[in-house]
């Protein structure tokens, strides 16, 4: 079954209201047993939609589903999450089964609506020392919101292939408690200055992949998370051939009392971001175990903000009492970064950790002596940074249990010869393994 929305009498003008001839058409296929809801050419002004099971809505080269930019447009869904409240969205799916969005076509989620640019999300000590290059690199202002503009909640069977996302105002595509999930060849385009526009978030999830896909995104591009529910594990997760931009981390394992497990990241690359691999239990109870991440080419620096991050490569953070992170394999990285490598434990409880074929420069930017003069550890809280801009290492390591080091390369940009000394700082690990760590010829 094939319903083309112009066919019923919705408009791409980008002016008429087509929320309910577009939900009649859902709602048709699904009462038949399954169908394609196909938007065509143009721009299609709509509300917030109900996806439902056995239904594909299929966006044809040329169109644009455009959400609505009226904050009194959204309405509470009927799900409350831990760390957003009430939900608000504007396509959204609750206990569905076998879902897709693809095609050509473009979902512009009108973000920007709900933004004041001339204002900074936070205030903070520096603020007013900053200059406008620097203003334009931190968070902007939000209003009230969409919160969650594409959500899935306890759905099975979930594509989203090849179409472009553009615009969001809070996270981007939030898959919950739900099995499956297969995203391959998208593009999630967003303001870098809008706070929390994650990509793809997914919580208390199983059976992932993601390939091919880009993203530029305010904060992480993919997260894997327990925040809607801190019980179920997220896990079974692979990541591949993917190109992301952030002024948070390129992929965010764990978050507080996350638990996480099974996830492999390969082959991608992360330019101009903020911090490129965040993997972190920083609650009460939270874990991630067996983690792969191979073949990763990076690029991080500081940002002006109150960003989470430093402009680390890598970052392995525990540092509270009750959590675990363990059994975590690095290799063939090749990072341009304004710090090194952060791994920072409580107790030893960062076990097992593998980092082997790694090739890190360190550059040091314009907003280092302003921003960079801790560790940041959030939402943990953060510690002095060891000899401010005297010692930038290639790897800060701290109260680990089993750390295994082979075939590392680190040095500096030429002109931070006799400047900046590389050498990694290793603090209270219990059992250490160093083979070929040598630092490389300035640059």
């Amino acid at each position: 079954m094939e319903v083309n929305i112009s066919r019923i009498g919705a408009k791409g003008d980008g002016k008429t209201d087509n929320t309910k001839i577009i939900q009649e058409a859902i709602d048709y296929c699904y009462d038949h047993g399954w169908g394609n809801v196909i938007i065509p050419k143009g721009i299609y002004l709509c509300k917030p939609l109900r996806l439902r099971s056995n239904v594909t809505l299929y966006l044809e080269e040329g169109s644009i589903l455009k959400a609505s930019s009226n904050i009194n447009d959204y309405y509470n869904i009927g799900y409350y999450h831990n760390e957003w409240g009430e939900v608000t969205s504007f396509l959204y799916a609750l206990s569905e089964k076998n879902i897709s969005v693809e095609g050509k076509g473009i979902i512009d989620l009108s973000g920007e609506s709900f933004m004041d640019f001339s204002k900074t999300h936070n205030n903070f000590p520096e603020l007013s020392s900053l200059n406008e290059e620097q203003i334009e690199e931190t968070e902007c202002k939000t209003k009230d919101r969409p919160k969650q503009p594409i959500f899935f909640y306890n759905c099975k069977n979930i594509t989203i292939r090849d179409i472009v996302i553009k615009d969001s105002p809070c996270w981007t595509v939030s898959i919950n408690s739900s099995e499956d999930i297969r995203v391959d060849g998208i593009q999630i385009i967003n303001n870098l200055r809008v706070p929390n526009s994650d990509g793809l978030h997914f919580c208390s999830s199983r059976n992932i992949k993601v390939s091919n896909s880009n993203f530029v995104c305010g904060d992480d591009c993919i997260a894997i998370t327990g925040i809607t529910n801190w019980d179920i594990p997220c896990e079974n997760v692979i990541v591949s051939n993917c190109v992301m931009e952030t002024r948070s981390a390129g992929i965010r394992i764990g978050h507080l009392d996350s638990k996480v497990r099974n996830v492999i990241l390969s082959n991608s690359i992360i330019r101009n971001s903020n911090r490129g691999i965040g993997i972190f239990a920083n609650g009460r109870s939270g874990y991630v175990s067996s983690i792969i991440i191979n073949n990763i080419i990076m690029e991080t620096k500081i940002f002006a903000g109150t960003w989470w991050g430093k402009g680390e490569p890598i970052a392995i953070l525990a540092p509270e009492y009750g959590n675990t992170i363990e059994d975590v394999s690095i290799s063939n990285i090749k990072s341009r970064s304004e710090n090194g490598i952060l791994i920072y434990g409580k107790n030893k409880n960062i076990k097992n950790v593998v980092l082997k074929d790694i090739d890190i420069s360190i550059n040091l930017g314009k907003n280092r002596e302003i921003f960079g003069k801790y560790l940041d550890l959030s939402p943990s809280a953060n510690i002095p940074f060891p000899d401010y801009m005297r010692k930038v290492p290639w790897i800060i390591g701290k109260d680990i249990f089993s750390l295994k080091i082979e075939n590392i390369t680190y040095g500096i940009s030429k002109d931070l010869e006799n400047k900046v000394n590389t050498e990694g700082i290793l603090e209270d690990i219990k059992e250490l393994s160093i083979f070929n760590v040598v630092s490389k010829s300035t640059l």
